[in-house]
């Protein structure tokens, strides 16, 4: 019900929660945890729960600001959460501004239906949300 209630709204802002480990300064690893969609009046902050590395679900209350000085209090500054709005990136520029006409399934080919991807489709611009090995992961949705 919640993503569904995210259609018909116009995409203001997308926030990328990006969790960074700074353990090895040489190797610095980091991945997409958290993506939050900013309708305005209604945020979608899609994530992939720990227990389970292939599914997606939503982060109810997620405040930003506090996750990322949990993570440096509790880490010791070697684990850190950066917050980068991506409007201007290419992947998002033509979405945002645009309706979210539909958030759905991703279909496969013959009758076959992702059950772990979301399709967000703008019109002009359809984008497939999945979980990854390492978090979230975001692609232009290539349609079968």
């Amino acid at each position: 019900k919640k993503l569904k209630a995210a259609e018909n709204h116009v995409l203001r802002n997308v926030i990328y929660h990006n969790w960074i480990n700074k353990t090895n300064p040489g190797e610095q690893f980091e991945f997409l945890e958290k993506l939050e969609l900013d309708f305005g009046d209604y945020k979608l902050v899609i994530t992939v729960p720990e227990a389970m590395e292939d599914a997606l679900t939503l982060a109810d209350d997620f405040d930003a600001e506090k996750a990322h000085l949990i993570l440096l209090h509790q880490f010791g500054g070697k684990i850190d959460l950066r917050s980068d709005n991506m409007n201007t990136n290419v992947l998002w520029e033509h979405a945002i501004g645009h309706k979210l006409s539909t958030l759905g399934v991703v279909h496969q080919g013959d009758n076959v239906y992702s059950n772990k991807s979301i399709m967000l489709d703008f019109g002009t611009e359809k984008l497939e949300i999945r979980p990854g090995m390492d978090g979230v992961i975001v692609e232009p949705l290539d349609e079968v």
